[in-house]
């Protein structure tokens, strides 16, 4: 069954979504349909709670192996097939389990001023109606009480800005020349 040569993981609110959209385009490669199918966040169903519309969030994820690689069924023959997920970064797990399956990988980290994509992100949950703290620098205060009773990852302004970590963690599993 396919499985993706390369993996988008960047950061959110880091421009994913444009280069996953440049990328479906190209000739040569072949992206999922589904921009951010989560396959690597858990080892089964993803949970079904945490904060404001994380329960809708969840059902989104694409869980089961059969139907993450059925996201690569339609791939021209010799295609190089990819997907976009940028909380694979975040997640030290997530980069545990991509190395597991599919250790050869390429993978494509794009990253942000980490002030800034927090502030983005809080913009996005705050518009949608989703953020009740209607103050940047407040919600990053709440950000341990919202880690400890499960919010989603997309929560986490400050923590997913702390990339250093996570890149360094990324390289103890992959070579440096697998990571752009």
């Amino acid at each position: 069954m396919p499985l993706p040569h390369f993996l988008v993981i960047g950061a959110p609110k880091a421009g994913t979504t444009a280069l996953h959209a440049a990328l479906q385009v190209h000739p040569a490669l072949y992206l999922s349909q589904v921009k951010e199918p989560k396959f690597f966040l858990t080892d089964g169903p993803p949970p079904v709670r945490g904060g404001p519309g994380d329960a809708q969030t969840y059902r989104e994820h694409v869980w089961r192996r059969a139907d993450y690689e059925a996201l690569f069924d339609g791939a021209p023959k010799g295609a190089l097939l990819g997907e976009a997920t940028p909380l694979y970064l975040y997640d030290l797990a997530a980069q545990r389990r991509v190395h597991a399956l599919i250790p050869q990988a390429r993978l494509i980290a794009i990253l942000r001023d980490p002030v800034e994509r927090a502030h983005s992100n809080w913009t996005h949950l705050w518009s949608a109606g989703l953020e009740p703290i209607g103050d940047l620098v407040r919600a990053c205060a709440a950000e341990p009480r919202r880690v400890a009773a499960g919010w989603a990852h997309f929560w986490h302004y400050t923590g997913l800005g702390r990339y250093g970590e996570q890149l360094a963690h990324l390289l103890t599993l992959f070579p440096r020349d697998q990571v752009l």
